[in-house]
């Protein structure tokens, strides 16, 4: 008896552990915006996940899933939802996850929200950057391929309007 009275409080316990290491999902904010920047790559200014999260500036295009991201909450953290699905052959990881974008150490990029060894990112309307939670870095241009670049140290900081768009499914 004593036996599985200690079984029932192990499971007990190694559920309720589960579930404090992983974080919730995010909560979505009403608003699914696409982003442009202000002096971004002329006819080119709005950000796009590719097939492998990477984040590029391609042409402004309202309805696609790629340029979209709502902002949300994870944990009460600030972070921007990935509108777009993704796939195996280019991120097998992300494939029915919801995706947030999160700085790791190099870049800005699509992320699984699950993950929590990761600084997620987030839009401040202030002054219209994104930039990183809790970390001095922030989105900051893009190379000559058209991929964003990042600032550490909040000096040289992209800024960014927004559109209020409708969702389209990922």
């Amino acid at each position: 008896m004593k036996f599985t009275t200690g079984l029932a409080l192990l499971s007990a316990l190694a559920t309720s552990t589960a579930q404090i290491l992983v974080p919730p999902g995010p909560v979505k904010g009403p608003n699914t915006l696409v982003f442009k920047q202000i002096g971004g790559i002329p006819n080119n200014e709005c950000l796009t996940f590719t097939n492998s999260g990477e984040i590029v500036q391609a042409a402004c295009a309202w309805t696609h899933a790629d340029r979209q991201v709502t902002p949300g909450k994870i944990l009460g953290t600030d972070v921007l939802i990935v509108q777009r699905g993704f796939a195996a052959p280019f991120r097998g990881d992300l494939v029915g996850k919801t995706a947030c974008v999160a700085f790791n150490e190099t870049t800005f990029r699509a992320e699984d929200c699950s993950r929590n060894d990761l600084l997620f990112v987030r839009f401040d309307v202030g002054n219209g950057r994104i930039q990183a939670n809790g970390a001095p870095v922030c989105l900051s241009g893009y190379d000559s391929k058209a991929f964003v670049k990042i600032d550490i140290g909040l000096q040289r900081c992209s800024q960014f309007t927004v559109t209020a768009v409708a969702p389209t499914r990922p």
